[in-house]
């Protein structure tokens, strides 16, 4: 049976459901030189949401109706939306979230029949001064396949949703007058299959449209290369300039560009091909361009500890000139100016030299971050505000490196790593996890995979702050990623080429041969489609397996590791002690920046954070896309905390820190502390006693050195604990900080009194009875996303509800002394035997309730905010105070949290002020306060699910287990897990 063909099919029928092709009457990718004098067409724009792709009329492009006809608005089928915008956010359709799994069902390169296709509308004024020039039709992005009509008439198509598409519309526009554009989306494609990345499914423009002009004599593009000889200290910069020639114009009279940087400038001439081309000419002629190379002695270099950047200006004239040597005269009076871009270099030298990458001949240490698009508003659809926050965010937090996962950003990312210092991995929009082994191994795809390796690379080519291509995500290893590792070598030299999957699809096919690699070998196995090393989720073993079992041959650096999801991140500091022990050892890459929740608006008005699920969308991984280092409005979780403390880029630590003897390590590759105000304080129980300020260290990068602190210790009365901090602070403003801005810290223990440890302030009038407050015994806790996901089927939350963990006393018996204290209230001891039958437990420690009308909680230990025995490297001791509300973490999806290890002493006040009951005497034991239980907690789904109440439990814990990494990366390590055995603690109420 046939089918009447519709608009979408002008480039074929179903072009949206063939992987061959890839795009019509699209442009080839070019660094983005015209944005900046575009009409900008964001805005609202008519829109109408059809059931499939063969549901678009020709009514709907408008190919009917006067030439600058719009919908009518009132018919009900059209309505207003943003640009840019995802229409899954704007009350049309729904998101979808899904990791692995593909959104619908196979088999591969089927499409459901309910295939939701957008199309957008707007009447767009051409200026009249436009007239005689090229005039192109950028769309920055679109999910999943775009299709462009100009008053109804077909323009071209293209996939790739996280690229822009570019079209020449000159022959379908008239300068002066309006035209009719439609802009149509197919949301469910073959793309889909090559972008089956672990995210949410959106759909629509998400990114800026905007008209552009160039003359029709111009610049095509820009290849700039700007490497740094780090010998000489100068720079060179290489362009190659690209030119297309009006066929209709005169035949130019001596067509060159002209290069400047850095106060230089440079003709060169522009190869055109012969009107009379004989066999030779036509061999030797090698492109319609102009090559140019300028040196600059002593040029200021970029890394992104010194982001410097060099303005580029390259013109194309006409006229006879002076081409030739650097600084030659030319002759302006016959020069006439054709088209002119501008862009900014920054002149560096990216390398791998046997196991270490190299950046300006030094060996650079990543403390990177994944990050994906994501406004919790506006799904796909970031600001460039959003960008620069979280850019800044990073970079406040230590972080030095970002992996575009897994698909390439808008290009304002890169302009603010340029501008702010930050590494980047720049990766292809390929990720085929649903059909791992199978897609990239079938040439129908072929074409696809490396076209749009080669957009990428195409248009971020000019850009300082990319260090290293890679070449996708999850997607098998297969001869298409080795051709295009090659040709990327080939087309740019000048970075390293990585990806991940050739180590997966060893390990999935040893598998199946029923082998078990050792991981260090598996590592090692050469890949002709990377450069580096780049594994997932390594257990820190592994690692040092790889790096001890030979030389390394690669530097390793894993592309994922460490899964901050909820409460996780446990053991960040043991892979940085490998990091910085072993050769070859580059750091890593955190999965991931943001938790991607959405607000959703249920019935009756109220809003709250959303996941996978919750909008009906089926399939769906739930709050698998929660785990973010900071939340979904960018709030920083303690993991982010956790993560700026291990990798701050200055070390510290004692040599006799009871006599201010330290020794400080500048971690930085280029440069010295001079940067950096070194503070230091001393505290006693939390409380300060005395501080100064030493002058700024002039320390070279990699180097070491002794410092003297004027410490000195009082004497400490029973139960008093002294602690030094030297902090290394900002000394001015900069883009990413104010001055004062802390950027690295150090706590050292440098005296203790034996004894108990009383509080500090005023306890209650009268001692509450311990019967009072229903001392319970805990064993278990509401289970963290890391105890839920990980080995599904076979994991911690499984076992521990098998075996009814959560009641605690059919496991083990709570045997409690107490008896008036000698120094006032209440002396209380528990001692509990964990047997051996029951194995692994999440706590062992006691509940207890006490009951409506407090509001503080004030405390001497580690914080100020949540640590768990694994992840307590950022905590520090002091004396805080915090709210009850504000003591647990608002992970999205509900789960333990608000732990504090090493508490000395805690007092629960009231509204007023006045305290409700004070613990003390503790011996730096776990304390965690809450207004629910932990099967209140374990019940919720969403943070709106627990209920709002003025109650309080608070949880005395001898041993609290740690977070770990395990719903995807490696579990707590063993010496943070609670066992069987006896343990035995106490404390005093007050």
């Amino acid at each position: 049976m046939t089918r009447d063909l519709g608009p979408l099919d002008a480039f074929g029928p179903r072009s949206w459901i063939t992987p061959e092709v890839t795009g019509f009457g699209r442009e080839p990718s070019t660094s983005p030189l015209r944005l900046d004098d575009a009409i900008s067409l964001d805005g609202d724009w008519s829109f109408a949401l059809r059931p499939r792709p063969e549901a678009v009329t020709a009514a709907d492009v408008g190919a009917a109706g006067p030439r600058t006809a719009t919908p009518d608005l009132g018919s009900g089928d059209w309505s207003t939306v943003a640009v840019p915008g995802c229409w899954t956010m704007q009350g049309h359709d729904r998101p979808q979230y899904t990791n692995v799994q593909m959104p619908f069902a196979g088999p591969l390169g089927r499409v459901p029949d309910d295939d939701p296709t957008g199309v957008y509308r707007r009447a767009v004024h051409v200026p009249a001064e436009w007239a005689g020039q090229r005039i192109v039709l950028h769309v920055g992005g679109a999910e999943s396949v775009l299709y462009v009509h100009l008053d109804g008439q077909p323009v071209g198509m293209g996939k790739d949703s996280r690229l822009p598409h570019e079209f020449d519309v000159t022959d379908f526009v008239t300068p002066g007058s309006t035209v009719d554009v439609a802009l149509s989306v197919v949301r469910w494609s073959d793309a889909t299959y090559l972008e089956d990345q672990d995210h949410w499914y959106h759909a629509g423009l998400h990114r800026s449209v905007a008209l552009y002009a160039t003359p029709r004599t111009r610049i095509v593009d820009v290849h700039a290369t700007a490497d740094f000889d780090p010998a000489t200290g100068d720079g060179r910069l290489d362009v190659r300039v690209p030119v297309a020639i009006d066929p209709a114009a005169p035949a130019p009279a001596g067509l060159r560009v002209r290069v400047e940087v850095a106060g230089q400038s440079v003709d060169a001439p522009v190869a055109i091909e012969p009107a009379d081309a004989s066999m030779l000419d036509l061999v030797l002629f090698g492109g319609q361009h102009a090559t140019a190379s300028i040196t600059v002695p002593g040029v200021a270099p970029w890394t992104a500890e010194t982001p410097d950047l060099h303005d580029v200006t390259v013109t194309l004239l006409d006229g006879p000139g002076t081409a030739g040597a650097p600084g030659a005269p030319s002759e302006p009076a016959h020069d006439t100016p054709l088209d002119t871009v501008h862009l900014t270099v920054g002149f560096r030298r990216v390398e791998v030299r046997g196991h270490e990458l190299l950046v300006n001949g030094q060996p650079v240490l990543i403390r990177g971050v994944n990050r994906h698009d994501h406004d919790p508003h506006r799904g796909k659809a970031v600001t460039r505000e959003s960008i620069e926050h979280d850019l800044v965010l990073m970079k406040q937090h230590n972080i030095n490196a970002v992996r575009t996962s897994h698909y390439p950003n808008d290009s304002h990312l890169y302009d603010v790593c340029d501008r702010l210092g930050l590494y980047v991995v720049d990766e292809a929009d390929v990720e085929t996890h649903a059909y791992l082994r199978w897609l990239t191994k079938d040439p129908t795809w072929s074409t696809a995979v490396v076209e749009r390796i080669e957009r990428m690379a195409s248009r971020d080519k000019n850009h300082p702050s990319v260090i290293i291509w890679s070449l996708g995500n999850e997607s098998g290893s297969s001869p298409t990623h080795q051709a295009a590792a090659t040709w990327l070598r080939a087309w740019d030299g000048t970075r390293p080429v990585q990806y991940e999957g050739g180590i997966g699809d060893d390990l999935f096919a040893d598998i199946a041969g029923g082998t078990f690699p050792d991981p260090g070998e598996l590592y090692a196995r050469p890949r002709p489609e990377t450069d580096l090393i780049a594994p997932m989720y390594p257990p820190v073993a592994d690692l040092v397996s790889w790096a001890t079992r030979a030389t390394p041959a690669q530097p390793l650096i894993m592309c994922e590791y460490i899964h901050a999801m909820g409460n996780s991140c446990g053991g960040l500091d043991e892979y940085w002690r490998a990091i910085r022990t072993y050769p070859g050892l580059q750091g890593g890459f955190v999965w991931d920046w943001v938790d991607q929740a959405l607000w959703q608006t249920l019935p009756g008005g109220t809003e709250r954070l959303a996941y996978g699920g919750d909008f009906g969308d089926q399939p769906n991984d739930g709050p698998f896309c929660c785990n973010g280092l900071v939340a979904a409005d960018r709030t920083p979780h303690p993991s982010l905390l956790e993560l700026a403390k291990v990798v701050q880029p200055v070390q510290m630590e004692a040599i006799d820190a009871a006599r201010g003897q330290v020794r400080v390590t500048n971690e930085h590759a280029f440069v010295d502390l001079s940067w950096l105000e070194p503070v230091w304080s001393l505290d006693v129980d939390g409380e300060p006693v005395t501080s100064g300020a030493l002058e700024p260290l002039a320390l070279g990068p990699g180097d070491h050195t002794r410092v003297e602190l004027p410490v000195n210790v009082p004497d400490l009365a029973p139960g008093q604990l002294a602690h030094l901090t030297l902090t290394f602070r900002t000394l001015d403003d900069l883009p990413w900080a104010a001055a004062g801005h802390v950027v690295a810290w150090e706590q050292f223990e440098v005296g203790r009194a034996g004894g108990p440890a009383p509080a500090r302030g005023a306890a209650p009038a009268s001692t509450r009875a311990l019967a009072d407050l229903e001392p319970t015994l805990a064993l278990w806790r509401a289970p963290i996303d890391n105890e839920t996901y990980a080995d599904v089927g076979h994991s911690h939350a499984e076992r521990w509800e098998a075996i009814g963990l959560a009641d605690g006393p059919r496991h083990a018996e709570l045997t409690t002394e107490s008896h008036a204290s000698d120094n006032g209230g209440v002396e209380v001891t528990h001692v509990v035997t964990v047997p051996d039958s029951v194995g692994e437990v999440a706590r062992v420690g006691v509940r207890l309730h006490v009951g409506p009308g407090a509001a503080t909680v004030e405390w001497a230990g580690d914080g100020p905010h949540e640590g768990y025995s694994d992840r307590c490297a950022g905590t520090r001791f002091g004396r805080w105070t915090t709210s009850v509300d504000d003591w647990p973490v608002p992970y999205v999806h509900p789960q333990a949290s608000g732990n504090r290890t090493g508490v000395r002493w805690l007092r629960i006040l009231d509204e007023r002020g006045e305290p409700r009951l004070v613990i003390d005497e503790l011996a730096g034991l776990d304390v965690t306060v809450a207004r629910w239980t932990d099967d209140e907690v374990a019940a919720a789904d969403h943070l709106e699910d627990l209920p709002a109440r003025d109650d309080c439990w608070v949880w005395i814990d001898a041993r609290h287990r740690g977070v770990g990494s395990g719903a995807v990366g490696p579990d707590v390590a063993p010496e943070h897990r609670v066992g069987p055995g006896t343990y035995r603690w106490r404390y005093r109420i007050r």
